[in-house]
């Protein structure tokens, strides 16, 4: 008979209270910004001591790094490396996971929203996003073009060097959200399509 793995119970106390935090602390920066967040606030909002939110986290901007981890539930780069179709349905599965975790993600856009308005005052908050979130988007594309132009399936585009190209209509949607809510809603279903269309046409090597 296999015995099925227990975690003790202060582990499981231990990933709750994380995830508490987390929460709290996405709340809090949403609300008030980066700059105008208290620790004293995230730790009032989940329910704990301040001085808890220090055996997690030693500073604001390591929490605010985690809450930025928290949201990719699925590394990009990660898919890459295990995904055994073809490059075309790669790039395909890549993009729709950019929609369904960052451009249709409320927690992703309200984070965006804060970099756009607070990154300027404070630079390494654009590092962190940067690290957490863009590179690994950009590494993973960068990685499925290659592949797709090694078996044959895509051309060679200077696209390899600028993956940034192949996700900006992804860009758009979240800025029109934030700039525009519901009042000019887009059909992000069609949108996506549309998106998936228009890449795969640039990037697929022509039949002769």
């Amino acid at each position: 008979m296999t015995m099925v793995p227990i975690t003790p119970h202060w582990r499981q106390r231990k990933a709750l209270r994380n995830e508490q935090i987390l929460a709290a602390a996405f709340d809090v920066f949403a609300a008030h910004g980066y700059a105008e967040t208290r620790l004293d606030e995230v730790a009032k909002r989940a329910g704990v001591a301040k001085g808890t939110i220090y055996l997690y986290f030693k500073n604001k901007e390591q929490l605010f790094r985690a809450v930025a981890r928290s949201l990719i539930q699925k590394r990009f780069d990660a898919l890459v490396g295990t995904f055994r179709g073809t490059a075309p349905e790669l790039l395909r599965e890549l993009l729709s996971r950019m929609y369904s975790q960052i451009v249709r993600n409320d927690r992703a856009r309200s984070i965006v929203r804060l970099m756009l308005a607070e990154s300027g005052k404070f630079p390494r908050l654009s590092e962190i996003y940067h690290r957490e979130i863009i590179a690994p988007g950009i590494k993973a594309v960068r990685q499925v073009l290659k592949r797709g132009i090694a078996s044959g399936e895509f051309r060679k585009t200077p696209a390899v060097e600028f993956p940034q190209i192949l996700v900006a209509p992804g860009i758009l949607a979240i800025v029109w959200k934030l700039l525009h809510g519901d009042r000019h809603r887009l059909d992000l279903n069609a949108y996506l399509q549309a998106h998936l269309d228009f890449v795969l046409c640039s990037v697929r090597k022509k039949q002769v």
